[in-house]
């Protein structure tokens, strides 16, 4: 079923259906009846769920699914456009700058502890 396809390309690419929804310039509840095959789309709305899923209309009615090392690729892919989604072009700048800099192992090694110590203060404060 077409909803079917949608909602597990959906979660392959690790979107959720209001990430996806809005992607695609749609309503989320309007995805949703869709993906429970309560409504039918038109072929504009689903050039915009393929497109906003990053695959080809056509990837919607195949019945293979993805090699996994491809489904990893396709969530990096789409989380990264749902971040991106309707950010000014400096801030796209921005974040592609951080994107190059993870080149570095050292930096990367360094903001990682970073994050880690910001999540475990997160969690003592949450905990007082």
């Amino acid at each position: 079923m077409l909803g079917d396809r949608i909602r597990l390309l959906r979660k392959q690419g690790g979107l959720t259906i209001n990430q996806l929804a809005e992607m695609a310039g749609m309503d989320s509840g309007f995805l949703n009846y869709i993906e429970h095959g309560k409504k039918s789309p038109s072929l504009d709305t689903l050039a915009r769920i393929a497109n906003a899923l990053n695959v080809s209309p056509a990837d919607l009615f195949a019945k293979q699914g993805f090699k996994a090392e491809d489904v990893f690729e396709h969530q990096v892919s789409n989380q990264i456009r749902a971040i991106l989604n309707g950010k000014t072009q400096e801030e796209k700048e921005k974040f592609l700058a951080v994107l190059k800099s993870l080149k570095d192992k050292k930096l990367l090694s360094a903001m990682f502890r970073i994050f880690l110590s910001a999540n475990h203060t997160r969690r003592l404060i949450r905990i007082k």
